[in-house]
Protein backbone atom coordinates (compact mmCIF):
# COMPACT_ATOMS: atom_id res chain seq x y z
CA UNK A 1 0.00 0.00 0.00
CA UNK A 2 0.55 3.65 -0.71
CA UNK A 3 3.02 5.29 2.24
CA UNK A 4 1.10 8.76 1.20
CA UNK A 5 -1.07 8.05 3.96
CA UNK A 6 -0.59 6.28 7.64
CA UNK A 7 -3.51 6.24 9.63
CA UNK A 8 -5.92 4.18 10.70
CA UNK A 9 -9.40 4.51 11.78
CA UNK A 10 -11.48 2.42 12.99
CA UNK A 11 -15.43 0.47 11.97
CA UNK A 12 -16.77 3.13 13.94
CA UNK A 13 -15.42 6.06 13.29
CA UNK A 14 -15.92 5.42 9.80
CA UNK A 15 -19.50 5.58 10.45
CA UNK A 16 -19.87 8.47 12.35
CA UNK A 17 -18.12 10.38 9.08
CA UNK A 18 -20.35 8.44 6.80
CA UNK A 19 -23.63 9.80 8.77
CA UNK A 20 -22.02 13.04 9.74
CA UNK A 21 -21.22 13.48 5.92
CA UNK A 22 -24.67 13.12 5.22
CA UNK A 23 -26.13 14.71 7.60
CA UNK A 24 -25.09 18.27 6.30
CA UNK A 25 -27.36 18.87 3.07
CA UNK A 26 -30.37 17.73 5.61
CA UNK A 27 -29.66 20.23 8.20
CA UNK A 28 -28.88 23.03 5.77
CA UNK A 29 -30.97 23.55 2.11
CA UNK A 30 -32.93 19.78 2.47
CA UNK A 31 -32.74 19.84 -1.24
CA UNK A 32 -35.15 16.76 -1.22
CA UNK A 33 -37.64 18.35 0.90
CA UNK A 34 -37.92 22.08 -1.26
CA UNK A 35 -38.30 19.98 -4.36
CA UNK A 36 -41.48 18.04 -3.80
CA UNK A 37 -44.95 18.85 -5.10
CA UNK A 38 -46.47 16.70 -2.77
CA UNK A 39 -44.81 17.05 0.88
CA UNK A 40 -46.66 14.94 2.56
CA UNK A 41 -45.06 12.52 1.17
CA UNK A 42 -41.21 13.07 1.61
CA UNK A 43 -40.82 10.61 4.35
CA UNK A 44 -41.62 7.95 1.39
CA UNK A 45 -39.14 9.35 -1.50
CA UNK A 46 -36.16 9.59 2.19
CA UNK A 47 -37.32 5.94 2.87
CA UNK A 48 -37.09 4.78 -1.38
CA UNK A 49 -33.46 6.64 -1.48
CA UNK A 50 -32.32 4.94 1.31
CA UNK A 51 -33.18 1.66 0.58
CA UNK A 52 -31.64 1.88 -3.39
CA UNK A 53 -28.57 3.70 -2.01
CA UNK A 54 -27.49 0.74 -0.10
CA UNK A 55 -26.61 -1.51 -2.86
CA UNK A 56 -24.55 0.84 -4.52
CA UNK A 57 -22.59 1.29 -1.30
CA UNK A 58 -21.88 -2.28 -1.05
CA UNK A 59 -20.26 -2.35 -4.61
CA UNK A 60 -18.33 0.30 -3.53
CA UNK A 61 -17.29 -1.36 -0.42
CA UNK A 62 -17.22 -4.96 -2.38
CA UNK A 63 -14.71 -3.62 -4.98
CA UNK A 64 -12.50 -1.86 -2.48
CA UNK A 65 -12.02 -5.26 -0.46
CA UNK A 66 -10.73 -7.21 -3.55
CA UNK A 67 -7.99 -4.46 -3.21
CA UNK A 68 -7.52 -4.46 1.07
CA UNK A 69 -4.53 -2.52 0.50
CA UNK A 70 -5.29 -0.04 -2.27
CA UNK A 71 -7.46 3.10 -2.28
CA UNK A 72 -9.57 3.30 -5.52
CA UNK A 73 -7.31 5.86 -7.03
CA UNK A 74 -4.58 3.06 -7.06
CA UNK A 75 -6.61 0.08 -8.62
CA UNK A 76 -8.15 2.14 -11.12
CA UNK A 77 -4.89 2.06 -12.45
CA UNK A 78 -4.56 -1.74 -11.98
CA UNK A 79 -8.43 -2.33 -13.88
CA UNK A 80 -8.23 0.32 -16.52
CA UNK A 81 -3.95 0.38 -17.34
CA UNK A 82 -1.81 3.10 -16.29
CA UNK A 83 -3.23 6.35 -18.40
CA UNK A 84 -7.08 5.78 -18.52
CA UNK A 85 -6.34 4.83 -14.66
CA UNK A 86 -5.12 7.97 -13.89
CA UNK A 87 -7.74 9.90 -15.80
CA UNK A 88 -10.46 8.05 -13.34
CA UNK A 89 -8.64 9.04 -10.63
CA UNK A 90 -8.87 12.58 -11.77
CA UNK A 91 -11.97 12.49 -12.18
CA UNK A 92 -12.80 11.24 -8.89
CA UNK A 93 -10.49 13.68 -7.48
CA UNK A 94 -12.08 16.65 -9.17
CA UNK A 95 -15.84 15.29 -7.78
CA UNK A 96 -14.56 15.52 -4.32
CA UNK A 97 -13.49 18.85 -4.90
CA UNK A 98 -16.90 19.89 -6.53
CA UNK A 99 -18.46 18.45 -3.43
CA UNK A 100 -16.29 20.85 -1.01
CA UNK A 101 -16.61 23.46 -3.20
CA UNK A 102 -20.71 22.98 -2.78
CA UNK A 103 -20.81 22.41 0.71
CA UNK A 104 -18.53 25.35 1.50
CA UNK A 105 -20.91 27.50 -0.30
CA UNK A 106 -23.96 25.82 1.14
CA UNK A 107 -22.65 26.58 4.55
CA UNK A 108 -21.45 30.43 3.58
CA UNK A 109 -25.40 31.00 2.23
CA UNK A 110 -26.85 29.45 5.45
CA UNK A 111 -24.53 31.95 7.71
CA UNK A 112 -25.57 34.78 5.69
CA UNK A 113 -29.22 34.27 5.05
CA UNK A 114 -29.91 33.48 8.68
CA UNK A 115 -27.53 35.13 10.92
CA UNK A 116 -25.00 37.60 9.50
CA UNK A 117 -26.23 39.04 6.48
CA UNK A 118 -24.22 42.22 6.41
CA UNK A 119 -20.95 39.56 6.76
CA UNK A 120 -19.33 38.46 3.08
CA UNK A 121 -19.66 35.33 2.21
CA UNK A 122 -16.20 34.76 0.90
CA UNK A 123 -15.35 35.27 4.78
CA UNK A 124 -17.40 32.29 6.06
CA UNK A 125 -16.31 30.13 3.49
CA UNK A 126 -12.33 30.82 3.75
CA UNK A 127 -12.63 30.01 7.58
CA UNK A 128 -14.69 26.96 7.43
CA UNK A 129 -12.40 25.72 4.72
CA UNK A 130 -9.19 26.49 6.35
CA UNK A 131 -10.02 24.51 9.63
CA UNK A 132 -11.05 21.65 7.80
CA UNK A 133 -7.46 21.36 6.18
CA UNK A 134 -5.70 21.59 9.06
CA UNK A 135 -7.71 18.58 10.35
CA UNK A 136 -7.01 17.37 7.04
CA UNK A 137 -3.66 17.62 6.97
CA UNK A 138 -3.47 15.99 10.15
CA UNK A 139 -4.30 13.07 8.01
CA UNK A 140 -7.22 10.47 8.28
CA UNK A 141 -6.79 9.70 12.37
CA UNK A 142 -7.28 13.34 13.38
CA UNK A 143 -10.88 13.16 10.82
CA UNK A 144 -11.82 10.24 12.16
CA UNK A 145 -11.90 10.86 15.72
CA UNK A 146 -13.30 14.40 15.16
CA UNK A 147 -16.41 12.55 13.47
CA UNK A 148 -16.09 9.99 16.48
CA UNK A 149 -16.76 12.44 19.34
CA UNK A 150 -18.84 15.05 16.76
CA UNK A 151 -21.52 12.15 15.87
CA UNK A 152 -22.52 12.56 19.67
CA UNK A 153 -23.14 16.42 19.48
CA UNK A 154 -24.47 16.11 16.69
CA UNK A 155 -27.18 13.41 16.97
CA UNK A 156 -28.08 15.13 20.27
CA UNK A 157 -28.77 18.55 18.71
CA UNK A 158 -31.03 16.96 15.96
CA UNK A 159 -33.24 14.87 18.77
CA UNK A 160 -33.30 18.06 20.32
CA UNK A 161 -34.96 19.96 17.54
CA UNK A 162 -36.98 17.01 16.57
CA UNK A 163 -38.59 16.42 20.07
CA UNK A 164 -38.88 19.71 21.09
CA UNK A 165 -41.14 21.15 18.44
CA UNK A 166 -44.03 18.59 18.78
CA UNK A 167 -46.88 21.03 20.48
CA UNK A 168 -46.60 22.32 16.75
CA UNK A 169 -46.77 19.17 15.09
CA UNK A 170 -49.88 18.46 13.52
CA UNK A 171 -49.93 14.49 11.92
CA UNK A 172 -53.05 15.26 9.57
CA UNK A 173 -50.15 17.19 7.35
CA UNK A 174 -48.89 13.89 6.64
CA UNK A 175 -52.05 12.52 4.72
CA UNK A 176 -53.16 11.58 2.10
CA UNK A 177 -50.45 9.55 1.41
CA UNK A 178 -49.47 8.94 -2.11
CA UNK A 179 -52.82 11.12 -3.43
CA UNK A 180 -50.84 11.39 -6.56
CA UNK A 181 -48.95 7.89 -6.87
CA UNK A 182 -45.01 7.39 -7.13
CA UNK A 183 -44.13 9.17 -9.82
CA UNK A 184 -43.64 12.75 -8.00
CA UNK A 185 -41.82 10.67 -6.01
CA UNK A 186 -38.86 10.03 -9.12
CA UNK A 187 -36.63 13.03 -8.45
CA UNK A 188 -36.70 13.73 -4.73
CA UNK A 189 -35.79 9.99 -4.54
CA UNK A 190 -33.03 10.51 -7.02
CA UNK A 191 -31.93 13.74 -4.87
CA UNK A 192 -31.35 11.24 -1.94
CA UNK A 193 -29.67 8.49 -3.87
CA UNK A 194 -27.45 11.31 -5.95
CA UNK A 195 -26.15 12.23 -1.61
CA UNK A 196 -25.74 8.71 -0.86
CA UNK A 197 -23.42 8.64 -4.14
CA UNK A 198 -20.94 10.99 -3.00
CA UNK A 199 -19.76 7.86 -0.41
CA UNK A 200 -18.08 6.93 -3.11
CA UNK A 201 -14.79 8.09 -0.95
CA UNK A 202 -15.45 4.94 0.84
CA UNK A 203 -12.97 3.47 -2.40
CA UNK A 204 -10.33 6.35 -0.24
CA UNK A 205 -10.75 5.14 3.58
CA UNK A 206 -10.88 1.25 2.98
CA UNK A 207 -6.89 0.93 2.98
CA UNK A 208 -7.11 2.44 6.30
CA UNK A 209 -9.87 0.70 8.15
CA UNK A 210 -8.01 -0.97 11.49
CA UNK A 211 -10.15 -4.12 10.42
CA UNK A 212 -11.30 -4.13 6.80
CA UNK A 213 -13.67 -6.35 6.88
CA UNK A 214 -16.06 -4.15 9.25
CA UNK A 215 -16.51 -2.06 6.28
CA UNK A 216 -19.39 -3.87 4.65
CA UNK A 217 -21.92 -3.97 8.24
CA UNK A 218 -20.61 0.06 9.53
CA UNK A 219 -21.01 1.29 5.76
CA UNK A 220 -24.41 0.08 5.68
CA UNK A 221 -25.22 1.30 9.09
CA UNK A 222 -24.28 4.59 7.98
CA UNK A 223 -27.15 4.48 5.33
CA UNK A 224 -29.60 3.51 7.55
CA UNK A 225 -29.10 5.62 10.12
CA UNK A 226 -28.60 8.67 7.77
CA UNK A 227 -31.61 7.58 6.50
CA UNK A 228 -33.54 7.47 9.27
CA UNK A 229 -32.67 10.92 10.54
CA UNK A 230 -33.74 12.13 7.19
CA UNK A 231 -37.28 10.40 7.25
CA UNK A 232 -37.85 11.40 10.61
CA UNK A 233 -36.52 15.16 9.77
CA UNK A 234 -39.24 15.06 6.73
CA UNK A 235 -42.16 13.52 9.12
CA UNK A 236 -41.49 16.95 11.78
CA UNK A 237 -40.95 19.19 8.93
CA UNK A 238 -44.26 18.67 7.58
CA UNK A 239 -46.14 17.95 10.81
CA UNK A 240 -45.06 21.58 11.88
CA UNK A 241 -45.43 23.29 8.47
CA UNK A 242 -47.57 21.05 6.32
CA UNK A 243 -47.28 21.99 2.45
CA UNK A 244 -45.85 25.40 3.36
CA UNK A 245 -42.21 23.75 3.97
CA UNK A 246 -41.43 23.46 0.37
CA UNK A 247 -41.31 27.07 0.11
CA UNK A 248 -38.55 27.32 2.96
CA UNK A 249 -35.21 28.36 1.96
CA UNK A 250 -33.91 26.61 5.38
CA UNK A 251 -36.45 23.93 6.93
CA UNK A 252 -34.11 23.01 9.69
CA UNK A 253 -33.53 26.29 10.90
CA UNK A 254 -36.94 27.54 10.82
CA UNK A 255 -37.65 24.54 12.86
CA UNK A 256 -35.56 25.35 15.40
CA UNK A 257 -37.08 28.86 15.56
CA UNK A 258 -40.61 27.12 16.30
CA UNK A 259 -39.08 25.76 19.33
CA UNK A 260 -40.91 27.34 23.04
CA UNK A 261 -40.14 25.85 26.02
CA UNK A 262 -42.71 27.63 28.54
CA UNK A 263 -42.45 30.30 26.70
CA UNK A 264 -39.50 31.01 28.23
CA UNK A 265 -36.35 28.92 25.99
CA UNK A 266 -37.45 30.24 22.38
CA UNK A 267 -35.58 30.38 19.22
CA UNK A 268 -32.74 28.29 20.11
CA UNK A 269 -31.47 28.20 16.90
CA UNK A 270 -28.09 27.31 18.17
CA UNK A 271 -28.91 23.67 17.92
CA UNK A 272 -28.99 24.13 14.04
CA UNK A 273 -25.98 25.93 13.59
CA UNK A 274 -24.09 23.86 15.83
CA UNK A 275 -25.51 20.47 14.17
CA UNK A 276 -24.52 22.04 10.36
CA UNK A 277 -20.96 23.64 11.59
CA UNK A 278 -20.02 20.38 12.74
CA UNK A 279 -21.25 18.34 10.27
CA UNK A 280 -20.13 20.59 7.17
CA UNK A 281 -16.60 20.71 8.87
CA UNK A 282 -16.10 17.12 9.22
CA UNK A 283 -17.18 16.26 5.82
CA UNK A 284 -15.09 19.08 3.88
CA UNK A 285 -12.25 17.46 6.20
CA UNK A 286 -13.00 14.08 4.79
CA UNK A 287 -13.28 15.34 1.52
CA UNK A 288 -10.65 17.28 1.17
CA UNK A 289 -8.20 14.63 3.01
CA UNK A 290 -9.28 12.11 0.12
CA UNK A 291 -8.97 14.79 -2.71
CA UNK A 292 -5.48 15.43 -1.59
CA UNK A 293 -4.17 11.98 -1.02
CA UNK A 294 -6.14 11.02 -4.61
CA UNK A 295 -4.11 13.64 -6.52
CA UNK A 296 -0.68 12.45 -4.93
CA UNK A 297 -1.19 9.34 -5.63
CA UNK A 298 -2.32 9.68 -9.57
CA UNK A 299 1.18 12.25 -9.69
CA UNK A 300 3.30 9.63 -7.45
CA UNK A 301 4.27 12.03 -4.83
CA UNK A 302 4.75 10.53 -1.35
CA UNK A 303 3.04 13.36 0.26
CA UNK A 304 -0.57 14.74 0.15
CA UNK A 305 -0.08 17.77 2.89
CA UNK A 306 1.29 20.17 0.68
CA UNK A 307 -1.85 19.73 -1.55
CA UNK A 308 -4.59 19.94 0.99
CA UNK A 309 -4.40 24.00 1.30
CA UNK A 310 -4.32 24.71 -2.22
CA UNK A 311 -7.24 22.39 -2.89
CA UNK A 312 -9.13 24.05 -0.18
CA UNK A 313 -8.44 27.22 -1.35
CA UNK A 314 -9.73 26.34 -5.11
CA UNK A 315 -12.94 24.48 -4.05
CA UNK A 316 -13.48 28.32 -2.50
CA UNK A 317 -13.10 29.44 -5.28
CA UNK A 318 -15.03 27.34 -7.38
CA UNK A 319 -18.18 27.51 -4.70
CA UNK A 320 -17.92 31.18 -5.21
CA UNK A 321 -17.70 30.79 -9.30
CA UNK A 322 -20.15 27.81 -9.78
CA UNK A 323 -23.26 29.79 -8.67
CA UNK A 324 -24.53 33.98 -8.37
CA UNK A 325 -26.81 33.14 -5.87
CA UNK A 326 -28.36 31.22 -3.20
CA UNK A 327 -30.75 29.99 -5.75
CA UNK A 328 -28.55 28.99 -8.51
CA UNK A 329 -26.98 26.68 -5.90
CA UNK A 330 -30.49 24.90 -4.39
CA UNK A 331 -31.27 24.36 -7.95
CA UNK A 332 -27.41 22.51 -8.52
CA UNK A 333 -28.82 20.63 -5.81
CA UNK A 334 -31.79 18.87 -7.17
CA UNK A 335 -32.10 15.89 -9.34
CA UNK A 336 -31.75 17.18 -12.30
CA UNK A 337 -28.45 18.67 -11.80
CA UNK A 338 -26.21 17.34 -9.09
CA UNK A 339 -28.32 13.97 -9.36
CA UNK A 340 -27.27 13.32 -12.73
CA UNK A 341 -23.82 14.72 -12.37
CA UNK A 342 -23.14 12.12 -9.52
CA UNK A 343 -24.55 9.49 -11.13
CA UNK A 344 -22.57 10.08 -14.33
CA UNK A 345 -18.95 10.28 -11.51
CA UNK A 346 -19.75 8.12 -9.03
CA UNK A 347 -22.28 5.59 -10.23
CA UNK A 348 -20.31 5.25 -13.89
CA UNK A 349 -17.17 5.20 -12.17
CA UNK A 350 -17.91 2.23 -10.31
CA UNK A 351 -19.92 0.26 -12.47
CA UNK A 352 -16.78 0.77 -14.77
CA UNK A 353 -14.53 -0.36 -12.52
CA UNK A 354 -16.55 -3.26 -11.39
CA UNK A 355 -17.32 -4.69 -14.42
CA UNK A 356 -13.71 -4.02 -15.22
CA UNK A 357 -12.84 -6.26 -12.15
CA UNK A 358 -15.28 -8.83 -13.95
CA UNK A 359 -12.91 -8.89 -16.60
CA UNK A 360 -9.90 -8.89 -14.76
CA UNK A 361 -10.93 -12.27 -12.80
CA UNK A 362 -11.77 -14.20 -15.68
CA UNK A 363 -8.49 -13.26 -16.86
CA UNK A 364 -6.76 -14.36 -13.97
CA UNK A 365 -5.66 -11.08 -13.19
CA UNK A 366 -6.90 -9.99 -9.69
CA UNK A 367 -4.70 -8.53 -6.51
CA UNK A 368 -2.22 -10.38 -5.79
CA UNK A 369 -1.62 -12.22 -9.29
CA UNK A 370 1.45 -11.31 -10.64
CA UNK A 371 0.54 -9.02 -14.17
Amino acid sequence: MSKVEGGKISGRQLMAVLVLSRVVPITVAFPMITELRVPQDAWIASLLGTLLSIPFVLLVVRLGLKFPDKTIIEYSELLLGRYLGKLVGLILVWYWISVVADVARELGEAYTTAIMPETPILVFMIVTAFLAANAARNGLEVVGRMGENGVWVVLFFLIVMFVLPYDEMRFKNLAPVLAHGLRPLAAPTGTVVSFFLQFIVLGMVLPYLNRPKDAVRHSVYAVLASGLLMTWLAIVLVAVFGPTVSGLAMPAFSLSRMISIANFLERIEAITMGAWTLSSEIKLALFLWASAVGLAQVFGISRFQSFVYPLGAIAVAFGILFFESNVDLQRFLQFRNLGVYSLIVAAGTTAILYVAALLRGRLRLGPGVRR
